[in-house]
């Protein structure tokens, strides 16, 4: 599996590198938020007394971008909300997590650009 590697320079007004962070992008399993060296092999995720299922859920802020999205698309109401359904495959949007609503904002977002990548070139 390959991995997308963006790197972000924090630069002095000199032009000297003070801060390098490098931010690595992988695939996980639905609700599965643990790093790699934390997981076991085989196990899901299951929340503790601590945790909730709804930490894990798509935000409200969100979910009202996603739909910001689709009425500037001319789609609305009832008809977002399916379509909305249907992108992610779903019958409730309570069943989206974080993670997944993020992942169509961006594509949306790319979309809405034409597909180009306008991002660094990193």
């Amino acid at each position: 599996m390959s991995k997308k590697i963006r790197c972000i320079d924090l630069k002095t007004s000199e032009g000297k590198v003070i801060l390098r962070l490098a931010l690595y992008e992988r695939e996980i399993e639905k609700g599965n938020v643990e790093p790699e060296d934390k997981q076991e092999k085989g196990k899901k995720r299951n929340p503790g007394k601590s945790e909730k299922k709804d930490d894990y859920q798509m935000t409200d802020a969100q979910k009202r971008y996603l739909f910001r999205i689709l009425a500037g698309r001319g789609v609305e109401k009832d008809k977002a909300h399916k379509q909305l359904k249907s992108l992610f495959q779903v019958d409730s949007l309570k069943e989206v997590t974080k993670l997944e609503a993020s992942k169509m904002i961006e594509q949306m977002l790319e979309d809405e650009k034409g597909g180009e990548n306008n991002g660094p070139p990193f």
